[in-house]
């Protein structure tokens, strides 16, 4: 965590009054209940808040899986402008196992805590001999 400060005055008249401050965390790759990085940094002028931004991100990989997030927060004079989120994740452990589908993969955005887009995908195939056949399903 970290800020600066500023006062300017020009002719005993005040200017700028301004403060930036910040912090970064990464404490969350060694805690699996957080998100493994959460940035934040905030410019005020005058005790108004002139531009907030918040981040956040998260991930995981296991065998031959992966899955990840991340979380967008920009607010300018005390407006929000961006609250989004977005996650994926891939999985292609099915390439290794007879029973499964080859390939999963899937993402979703959500900003202002509403889903404005989400994707699955699947992709299977077999070759045996001479013979080549598959299949790719979409959601």
């Amino acid at each position: 965590d970290g800020s600066l400060g500023l006062l300017v005055r020009l002719d005993n008249e005040e200017e700028i009054d301004g403060l930036v401050s910040g912090g970064l965390d990464w404490s969350g790759t060694t805690h699996p209940s957080r998100d493994d990085i959460r940035v934040r940094m905030a410019v005020s002028n005058k005790d108004r808040e002139r531009f907030r931004m918040a981040m956040t991100a998260d991930g995981d990989s296991q065998d031959e899986a992966m899955a990840g997030s991340l979380g967008l927060l920009v607010r300018t004079d005390a407006d929000d402008k961006l609250d989004g989120h977005l996650s994926g994740a891939v999985d292609w452990s099915g390439m290794t196992d007879a029973n499964q589908t080859d390939l999963r993969a899937s993402m979703t955005v959500i900003n202002r805590n509403r889903e404005k887009l989400h994707m699955a995908m699947t992709a299977d195939g077999n070759s045996r001999f001479r013979e080549r056949d598959g299949s790719l399903g979409l959601l």
